[in-house]
């Protein structure tokens, strides 16, 4: 007979992207164990391949969280930088901790315990990894009606339906320059007034300031637009989420286009130009001459290099996006609206998720 750890130690492990963090602590706070975060600060060494890092804390400056006995059960990261300083925990330890790495790990599967991800990064199917529709990201409903009940006044007088329109930014291989800023922001609008309501328009912080302001000048109709870029405006966003009516997101951010899907509300997705840089074009074309024929030696040869992190996954967000379109969750702007689908389908990806962590935290026999 087995006994479940009941409250085992857990650490997770933050970087400086806020929409990584928000993953990792939603998913610590799903499992509903005490964690202790560990802010991890980079140097230059963290460019490197993590298969040339090993388990070290050699990507690490001193301004990071201290990493002591006594060691976790289980570590939650995300994001490559994170990998060596997990490895280098789970070493320490004896191998008795756990690694649960979200998204990619830009390195050899076999090193996790579980890899939670999604389709964009296009990771083969293992027995240690689990393949979710959405990335692993919940709002407390107290928290947006929370956000609506503060921000409900200033959008009174915005004739209806509220359309919110989130954008982001410059993400590999999507950009967004001037031109192209100003080109959303004039469909954007003719969208809404064609629809006779108001836009509620905020951006990413990595939207460039200029490209912003490129298309912010081309919103002609009634709304409020949050300008990420000043300090002394409240954030908007959970109050965009709570209050809209409907949601228009740019196709570059995963996080965004689900908590906007969350919402159970109409979603259309609004899509940025593509450039290739030398490295995902390298990346593309060695793909595409072993994934010729699936099923065939040339897939298996891919799998195995991602599989021993001697490339990488590319992230392509277009697959994320196909799929939630072949859900009926999302449709491109000018698509006719479809029924929402329940998203039932979430609570389960989370549910087994947890379960599957939970089971590997069991005392095993010795």
């Amino acid at each position: 007979m087995h006994k479940r750890i009941d409250s085992p130690r857990v650490w997770i492990l933050l970087g400086q992207k806020g929409g990584d963090n928000a993953q990792v602590r939603t998913l610590a706070n799903l499992l509903g164990w005490p964690c202790t975060e560990k802010q991890l600060c980079f140097n230059g060494l963290s460019r490197r391949f993590n298969i040339l890092l090993g388990a070290s804390l050699d990507s690490l400056t001193c301004d990071s969280a201290p990493l002591e006995p006594p060691w976790p059960s289980l570590v939650i990261s995300i994001g490559k930088r994170s990998v060596p300083a997990a490895r280098w925990i789970k070493r320490r330890s004896g191998e008795i901790t756990r690694l649960v790495h979200l998204g990619r790990p830009w390195a050899p599967l076999s090193w996790f315990d579980l890899v939670v991800t999604t389709p964009q990064y296009r990771l083969p199917s293992r027995p240690n990894v689990i393949h979710n529709t959405l990335p692993v990201i919940r709002h407390e409903p107290q928290c947006l009606s929370n956000a609506g009940i503060v921000w409900a006044e200033r959008f009174r007088a915005l004739p209806r339906p509220w359309t919110a329109f989130l954008v982001g930014g410059p993400s590999r291989p999507f950009t967004l320059d001037q031109h192209t800023a100003a080109s959303l922001g004039e469909a954007v609008s003719a969208h809404a007034r064609q629809m006779g309501g108001s836009l509620l328009v905020t951006a990413s912080r990595r939207c460039p300031p200029a490209s912003f302001r490129a298309l912010a000048g081309e919103i002609h109709c009634p709304g409020y637009i949050h300008d990420p870029f000043d300090a002394h405006q409240g954030n908007p966003y959970l109050a965009y989420l709570a209050l809209a009516d409907r949601f228009v997101v740019t196709c570059d951010s995963a996080s965004m286009i689900a908590e906007a899907c969350l919402t159970g509300k109409p979603v259309s997705i609004i899509d940025l130009p593509v450039s290739h840089d030398r490295k995902m074009r390298r990346t593309e074309f060695l793909r595409s001459i072993l994934l010729r024929k699936r099923g065939g030696v040339g897939e298996s040869i891919y799998e195995c290099l991602v599989d021993f992190g001697l490339i990488t996954s590319t992230r392509d967000l277009r697959y994320f996006v196909d799929n939630l379109k072949q859900k009926r969750l999302i449709t491109r702007l000018g698509e006719p609206v479809e029924a929402q689908v329940p998203l039932v389908f979430n609570e389960q990806d989370l549910e087994r998720t947890c379960a599957r962590i939970r089971s590997l935290l069991e005392p095993r026999e010795s």
